[in-house]
């Protein structure tokens, strides 16, 4: 042996082995797959496993919960607000896995119990994250096994190395406010006499939005110093039950250099199309849990193949939806190593801000404390601001004991009006604690009168134009603007006749222009419907359209968009001019593939106007 190499070899049936092999830093051999070689060349390829064929420089110690009395009490319990230390060492190591398994009573324990690990007589911690996020959990235990950590059928397990050179200390706090009646726990520690400094330790911090805001993005990791990002897992919930927040772009930030922006939020853990074909786990990156009618959704990835390594400092943002308006509860942990020091963390949230959405406040509503209120006796008068003149719904969401909102109460119906005064008896709306009379946030919801009843005809073409978004069929007239009387028919290319077909929305105003035609990509259709006036006046449309469209009001041009759009109600507002009587209200929608689609409807503050497909005829 010389200057920390290990030169060996032998002869065995004709085959030669020999070359060296150099002492791995704990920190770069994050994976045994990973391979250690030194800077000479050998006669063969290392091989995957090749750190087990000569004697380390370590010594294996294990530390777990086991009964030291010699039962089988092998597990601690942990009183409320109390904590338990689970490994306490001093000297040099590398901790090469932790297992832990849990029993508790609280629903919430996942997030209500936190894990925190300090190096080397630190005083900030270099881990700070709740329990089931550490190992990609967030919303329930579910069984997953990637390479780094997991769940195999009722364990937490992590082989990510954590090395220390002075000591190394992890503690579990138990924030369920009731007894942790079991918490079990196992560790694998290499000791060592010697280890070459500086040395990156191991780091993980958990993020959480659990409102996100527009504009601004979800911070996943802010770090100064030199290191390696080596992983990333992400917990979130949609506001409004839906994955549009996955539209979101990852963005890095190395060394004060912008380093590029991904493509989408499933594209970044290696999926796509939503993580259309459901839950997976693989080495380096899964989905392990989805749960589409709630918005919810679990991944991973792992930059041990690809690590982002920064000199000075390293910033990763992830956007919420295209441009961050997707509202959406997002906690991410990402895990690092890093020389010390590191940026100290911010304090976890109490444990009870930890826990996971109960009952959600919609997008679009006002929050409690951001409204004029004003004390009267018996409750409270609120001014609350809507969005456009219309009939609204008012929902107001009372603050819960616990800090969480409680079940909304319906406190006016179909009100007529730009701003409303509302007065609010206390004993109605509050459910609540009477130290906390404020409710947590109002929501006036439009009572949506959806224009349901169409015609419809088609397809007309809308050739593809390679590389762009665009649709030629908004540059084409077609003969249903030219005439679009419903008993009309119309000769389609190749010979083909159509006629205006009716058809239905549903009863969120959605119609799908999918089923009625073929071909239904790079297409186009027409669709009528006729709105009733009793009085000349200004109006307010209301459209979403997938893809490009143009609207006409009684053979006027009111509004055009090109592009890939999704269909989202009350998407564009958009000012008409209605005559006393019935109202052609004529619509184009030219489709570039997948969804086509459309909403309408009228604002209708007074409630007089309605839809008809026939005009009253």
């Amino acid at each position: 042996m010389r200057d920390g190499w290990i030169s060996w070899g032998r002869v065995d049936r004709g085959l030669i082995l020999a070359g060296s092999v150099r002492r791995c830093s704990a920190v770069l051999f994050l994976l045994a797959a990973s391979g250690c070689s030194g800077g000479r060349e050998t006669d063969r390829a290392a091989g995957p496993w090749d750190h087990l064929l000569t004697p380390g420089p370590g010594e294996f110690h294990q530390i777990s919960s086991y009964d030291t009395t010699g039962g089988n009490q092998d597990r601690f319990e942990i009183a409320p607000g109390d904590s338990a230390v689970l490994l306490d060492l001093e000297g040099q190591g590398v901790i090469r896995r932790i297992w832990i398994t849990v029993a508790s009573r609280d629903p919430d324990y996942l997030r209500r119990i936190a894990l925190k690990m300090y190096w080397d007589g630190e005083e900030d911690p270099s881990v700070a994250v709740p329990l089931g996020d550490f190992f990609g959990q967030g919303f329930e235990k579910t069984h997953y096994t990637a390479l780094p950590m997991g769940v195999s059928s009722g364990g937490f397990y992590s082989y990510l190395p954590m090395p220390f050179t002075q000591g190394a200390r992890i503690v579990a706090e138990n924030g369920t406010g009731q007894v942790v009646d079991a918490f079990y726990f196992n560790a694998s520690v290499e000791r060592r006499g010697h280890m070459e400094v500086p040395v990156a330790t191991f780091h993980a911090q958990w993020n959480r939005d659990a409102r996100t805001t527009f504009p601004e993005p979800h911070s996943v990791i802010r770090a100064e110093g030199s290191g390696h990002l080596v992983g990333v897992s992400f917990v979130a919930e949609g506001y409004d039950d839906s994955y549009w927040f996955l539209e979101g772009d990852e963005a890095f930030w190395v060394d004060g250099e912008f380093r590029g922006q991904g493509t989408g939020t499933e594209d970044y853990f290696n999926g796509g199309w939503y993580f259309q074909d459901g839950p997976f786990f693989a080495p380096y990156h899964g989905v392990p849990f989805m749960q589409p009618e709630r918005g919810r959704i679990v991944a991973y990835r792992w930059h041990l193949l690809d690590p982002v390594r920064f000199r000075d400092s390293l910033r990763m943002e992830l956007e919420h939806g295209h441009q961050n308006e997707a509202v959406v509860d997002i906690a991410t942990v990402a895990y690092w190593y890093q020389v010390e020091p590191h940026l100290p963390f911010p304090e976890l949230p109490e444990p009870g801000a930890r826990r996971l959405l109960g009952i959600k406040i919609p997008d679009g509503s006002v929050m409690g404390g951001s409204v004029a209120v004003d004390d009267r006796e018996g409750g409270l008068r609120v001014e609350l601001p809507v969005p456009r003149p219309d009939r609204y719904d008012v929902w107001v969401y009372p603050s819960g004991s616990d800090g969480r909102p409680g079940h909304p109460v319906l406190l006016g119906s179909s009100m007529d009006a730009y701003g409303f005064t509302l007065d609010i008896g206390l004993p109605v709306t509050l459910g609540g604690a009477p130290e906390d009379p404020l409710p947590a946030a109002y929501h006036a919801v439009p009572d949506h009168r959806w224009a349901r009843d169409w015609l419809v005809v088609g397809p007309f073409p809308n050739p593809q134009r390679v590389g762009t978004e665009y649709s030629p069929a908004l540059d084409s007239l077609y003969a249903p603007e030219g005439d679009p009387d419903p008993g009309r028919s119309y000769t389609l290319s190749g010979g083909a006749t159509a006629r205006w077909l009716r058809v239905q929305g549903d009863s969120t105003g959605y119609v799908r222009l999918n089923p009625h035609f073929q071909p239904n990509d790079w297409a186009a259709a027409y669709a009528q419907s006729f709105l009733f006036s009793p009085t000349a006046r200004e109006g307010l449309l209301l459209l979403g359209a997938d893809d490009a469209h143009q609207l006409w009001v009684n053979g006027e041009p009111v509004s055009y968009r090109q592009g890939r759009n999704i269909s989202v109600a009350d998407d564009l507002e958009v000012p008409v001019t209605l005559q006393a009587g019935w109202n052609r209200i004529l619509l184009k929608v030219a489709d570039l593939d997948g969804g086509w689609a459309f909403h309408l409807r009228a604002a209708d503050p007074g409630a007089e106007l309605r839809w008809s497909a026939t005009g009253g005829r």
